[in-house]
């Protein structure tokens, strides 16, 4: 059970501190201003376990202990099923707190979407004895010695193969006694959800937790005052976002083949007369059309950008099609209305204006995977 008690400060300052067993709310600490805010339909975002730590106290077991960390990941993108991923196996010592130095991404890169959500759960498991001595001959008998072979000596890595991670996590309990020493469930509403630091903290005792947590410059989880949580088990989860992701992501969906296709035929035509370039104009206007109703079954790519590739194909187009209009000093007539409805634009001044905007976004969103891949992210 939880229970609050108020402390009352010589200055009538009154705190609030909380005793416990069990894990906290999601907290969202005090912390650096993140690069980029997650905006809705209009940002990508990547849910990475940032940093972890494990405390377990003695009086459980006697014998030398391991720590299994693994996790799984539910979500609305992927609603019928769940990845489960087996992260790490180590040795580690009670009455001492164990940083295990992880940077694991959770998802992939996914667009933001209102209606959407995550489930995440993250346990670290102490068992007592040291069921590695029998883990080969039981991967022999069930034939994933091989698939589980890649596997670093440190096992610092990520399974994520569920059907492989279910049973392994099943050999590994079976060897004895275990205790779930942390055990937590993060829920993501895409409707409220924030870039940056969330953090879930948790004891086997009555500690007392913190109920202001702050996330240095350097990734580091403290309390307010800067001290180290050194008797209790915490996960530090960190949303990332990106602007936009490039063309690169979309290679084999139906819809950017579809367009792709079309826009080499007509760059190869080199049409000569008016006659060619208008048939060649219908044929792209089909073709857009087709794109837009395909790319509106596309989960995975937030909507504008599918709408910003489609404008820089037309781009391209336009310069083969109508060329005294590639330095974009002609006037102000408006686009026919198919094409206004498949790129959301009005006169080709809109389009190029947007395209130069999509070009900035791409260039903010390298800089940003570029700060990303830096260790204190």
């Amino acid at each position: 059970m939880t229970k609050s008690c108020i402390l009352k400060s010589w200055n009538a300052k009154i705190y609030e501190v909380i005793m416990a067993i069990g894990v906290s709310p999601v907290y969202y600490p005090t912390q650096p201003t993140p690069p980029l805010n997650l905006e809705l339909d209009n940002t990508y975002f990547l849910v990475k376990l940032h940093d972890s730590q494990v405390f377990y106290q003695g009086g459980f077991l006697n014998e030398p202990k391991f720590v299994i960390f693994n996790s799984s990941v539910e979500s609305s993108f992927h609603p019928d099923s769940t990845t489960q991923s087996l992260h790490k196996i180590f040795f580690g010592q009670k009455n001492q707190p164990c940083h295990l130095g992880l940077g694991i991404n959770l998802t992939d890169w996914l667009p933001a979407r209102p209606t959407d959500w995550l489930r995440i759960t993250l346990k670290y498991t102490v068992c007592q004895n040291k069921p590695l001595q029998n883990l080969v001959t039981q991967l022999e008998q069930t034939g994933l010695l091989a698939q589980v072979s890649l596997l670093r000596p440190d096992w610092a890595v990520s399974l994520k193969i569920s059907k492989i991670v279910v049973q392994l996590m099943s050999f590994l309990l079976q060897e004895g006694s275990h205790q779930e020493i942390f055990s937590c469930i993060i829920d993501l509403n895409l409707q409220h959800l924030k870039a940056g630091y969330h953090v879930v903290i948790g004891s086997q005792s009555n500690e007392i937790l913190p109920t202001s947590l702050k996330v240095d410059t350097n990734g580091y989880l403290t309390d307010i005052s800067g001290n180290s949580l050194s008797h209790l088990s915490y996960a530090t989860i960190q949303v990332l976002t990106l602007k936009r992701r490039g063309q690169e992501i979309a290679r084999d969906e139906p819809w950017w083949e579809l367009l792709e296709t079309a826009k080499d035929q007509i760059l190869d035509a080199e049409p000569t007369n008016d006659q060619e370039r208008r048939k060649l104009s219908m044929y792209w206007r089909s073709t857009l059309t087709q794109v837009r109703i395909l790319a509106r079954k596309q989960r995975g790519f937030l909507l504008p950008e599918i709408k910003d590739i489609m404008r820089v194909a037309q781009v391209e187009v336009d310069a083969c099609l109508t060329p005294q209009r590639a330095n974009e000093a002609f006037g102000m007539e408006d686009f026919p209305d198919d094409l206004r409805d498949c790129l959301d634009v009005r006169t080709p001044q809109e389009l190029y204006a947007l395209v130069r905007d999509y070009q900035k976004a791409l260039e903010l969103s390298q800089k940003l995977l570029k700060q990303y891949r830096n260790p204190n992210w």
